[in-house]
C-alpha cells in the first residue's frame, strides 16, 4: 500500500489526518530534539492513533497489517508504537495487544518498536515474556523521556520564562523551606496531605496544593502563550478550571513567586510506572533541589531508579540535602487482596511500602522543620547544580543517543 493510498485509508476509516501522523508529545520537527524524529522516519514508520489519539483503542489486525504494508511500500524496517503520556503500557497491556495482533497478522514482533516514558518498561517487559510461553519473539522496548523534551519544548515558547537569580543577588531571600504540588488522587498523596492536616506547623512552613482536594496556590496561573491575542485570552476563571481538571502546564502555570520564596521541592511523583514527568520537568526548570516519592502501585521492580537515570541523563541530584537511599528501594504492589485502585491502597500497602514512607517522612521532616538559616547554607551550596540542571533540561542530548542506539539494535534484528 503506496503513501497516497494508505492515508486514503487512514481519512477514509477513521476520519485520520495525515497531518497527526508523527505527532508525539516531545518530538517536533522544529525543536531541539528533532534528530531523534528524523532517525525514525528515515527507518520506519508510525503506527497511527487513530482513535482520537487512544493508543489501546488503535488496535486492530487490519490496521497494523495496512501499516506493514506501507512500511514495505516505503522501504522502511521498522513499525513505531509509543505512549507519549503516560506509563499505564501494562496496565492496558499493550505488549499483550501487540503480540496477539503480529500473530493474527502474521508479522514479526521484530518489525515492531514500542516506546514510552517508564524507565522501568524493560525490566517488567523481560519478566512477563519469560513467564509467558506463547510468544517467541520479543518485541524492541526502548523507554523514552517524552514528558521532559515536550515540557522543555513548552517552557522555550511561554511569555513569561523564569530566570534563576543566585541568592547573593536577590533583593529577598525565601521565606518557605519548601513547596510540593499534588495532581490527581494516590495513595501517597492521600497521605502526605493527611501528615500536614495533622502537623500544621510543618504545613506552615511550605507551599502545598492538592488539586484532588481543590486545593490550588493562589495566582498560580495565566495564559502564557505568545501566540494569543489579547482578546482570546482565557481568564483567570477559565484557567483555574483547567488547572483543577489536571491541566496544568508552561502554556499556564505561574508559579515563579512561589519557586523564588522557596528552597527545595517534594516532587510527588505518578503512580503508573517509574518516569519523569511534568513534575519534575517543573523543578528541573525552576532550578529547585528536590526529592521525588513514587508511589508505583501494581508493579514489582528491583528499585526505584529514577534519581539514577536522571543522572545518566546528566542531571545533578542532592544528596547533601536529602538521603537519597529510597533510590534503591524496590518499588513492591500491595498486599493483600489483588486491587490496587488508590482509595485502597491505604488499608492494603504493606509493611514494605510503609517504610519506603516513613523513610520518606523522616527525611522530609527534618529539612521541613530546619532552622531556615541552615538551610539558606545548605541550598545556596548546591545553587550551581540547580542552574546546571536548568541547562541540561533545555539541551538534553542523551536519552536521544541512546534511544537511536536502541533503534540501529532494532535494525540490525531485521537482518
Amino acid at each position: 500500500m503506496d503513501e497516497k493510498n494508505y492515508f486514503k485509508y487512514l481519512k477514509d476509516t477513521y476520519g485520520f489526518e495525515q497531518s497527526e501522523y508523527w505527532s508525539c508529545v516531545g518530538l517536533k520537527d522544529d525543536a531541539y530534539n528533532s534528530r531523534l524524529l528524523a532517525n525514525l522516519k528515515h527507518c520506519g514508520v508510525s503506527y497511527p492513533r487513530v482513535d482520537n489519539q487512544n493508543l489501546i483503542k488503535s488496535f486492530n489486525v487490519e490496521l497494523l497489517k495496512n501499516t506493514y504494508e506501507y512500511m514495505k511500500a516505503s522501504n522502511k524496517k521498522l513499525i513505531f508504537i509509543w505512549e507519549d503520556v503516560e506509563g499505564y503500557w501494562e496496565d492496558f497491556k499493550h505488549h499483550i495487544k501487540i503480540h496477539e495482533y503480529c500473530k493474527e497478522a502474521e508479522i514479526s514482533e521484530r518489525t515492531i518498536v514500542y516506546l514510552t516514558n517508564d524507565i522501568t518498561l524493560n525490566e517488567r517487559y523481560d519478566r512477563w515474556f519469560t513467564k509467558q510461553s506463547e510468544y517467541k519473539t520479543k518485541i524492541n522496548m526502548i523507554s523514552f523521556p517524552f514528558l521532559l523534551y515536550g515540557f522543555a519544548t513548552d517552557y522555550g515558547e511561554v511569555k513569561y520564562p523564569y530566570e534563576i537569580v543566585k541568592y547573593k543577588d536577590r533583593e529577598k531571600l525565601p521565606t518557605k523551606h519548601f513547596m510540593t504540588l499534588m495532581g490527581r488522587q494516590n495513595w501517597f498523596r492521600d497521605m502526605f496531605w493527611d501528615y500536614f492536616k495533622k502537623n500544621k506547623d510543618i504545613a506552615s512552613n511550605g507551599y502545598i496544593s492538592y488539586l484532588q482536594k481543590k486545593v490550588t496556590l493562589p495566582n498560580s496561573w495565566i495564559d502564557n502563550r505568545k501566540d494569543r491575542q489579547a482578546d482570546k485570552k482565557q481568564t483567570s476563571t477559565e484557567l483555574k478550571k483547567s488547572i483543577l481538571r489536571y491541566e496544568s502546564g508552561p502554556e499556564m502555570d505561574y508559579l515563579n513567586s512561589y519557586f523564588e520564596d522557596s528552597y527545595f521541592s517534594v516532587v510527588s511523583e505518578t503512580s503508573n510506572g517509574i518516569y519523569a514527568s511534568e513534575k519534575t520537568a517543573k523543578v528541573l526548570y525552576h532550578g529547585h533541589p528536590f526529592t521525588i516519592f513514587y508511589p508505583a502501585t501494581a508493579m514489582n521492580i528491583k528499585k526505584i531508579g529514577i534519581l539514577k537515570k536522571l543522572k545518566d541523563w546528566g542531571f545533578e541530584t542532592f544528596p547533601e540535602l536529602f538521603d537519597e537511599s529510597y533510590d534503591n528501594l524496590e518499588a513492591l504492589k500491595p498486599h493483600g487482596i489483588n486491587r490496587t485502585h488508590h482509595a485502597w491502597y491505604g488499608e492494603l500497602i504493606g509493611a514494605d511500602v510503609r517504610l519506603r514512607y516513613e523513610t520518606f517522612i523522616n527525611d522530609f521532616k527534618k529539612l521541613a522543620t530546619m532552622d531556615i538559616k541552615k538551610l539558606h547554607k545548605i541550598c545556596e551550596s548546591v545553587e550551581e547544580k540547580c542552574i546546571h540542571n536548568r541547562k541540561t533540561l533545555m539541551n538534553l542530548k542523551t536519552p536521544i543517543d541512546e534511544a537511536i542506539h536502541q533503534v540501529r539494535i532494532a535494525l540490525d534484528r531485521q537482518k
